[in-house]
């Protein structure tokens, strides 16, 4: 490899580590305001509600209540077997279950299930210097 290859790799490099550097700046900057972000979210909505109202217009745009509800299973046998009876399009494949034996196949070199394959998404991982 040339000098010049190693020197464009280096730049780089540097490059990569000033970016990261204000990408963690930027998420500690995030992480202080999040709790106060949370806090005036709780109040408005308690407002919102409290009042008897779906929503509200200022003159920076319209606040509505948005309820979101999110599944936990309890009972998974309970569950599977309401799911074979009314909605057995819920028991397809998960992608995210699939990723722990797809990587655990591909390190130890064993084939993947059949119909299964993937995608690699590329990363840098950067540790400082000590």
């Amino acid at each position: 490899m040339t000098t010049e290859a190693v020197d464009h790799i280096r730049a780089l490099a540097d490059t990569f580590h000033v970016i990261k550097a204000e990408r963690d700046t930027a998420k500690l900057v995030l992480d202080e305001i999040e709790p106060r972000y949370v806090e005036a979210e709780s109040a408005l909505f308690e407002a919102i509600e409290n009042a008897g109202l779906e929503s509200v217009r200022t003159t920076r745009g319209l606040f509505s209540l948005n309820d979101l509800a999110w599944p936990r299973i309890e009972d998974r046998d309970r569950l599977l077997a309401w799911a074979e009876a009314e909605h057995p399009d819920l028991l397809t494949l998960n992608l995210q279950r699939l990723q722990t034996p797809l990587r655990a196949a591909l390190k130890e070199g064993q084939e993947l299930p059949p119909g299964l394959t993937y995608s690699v998404t590329r990363k840098i991982r950067f540790t400082g210097a000590k």
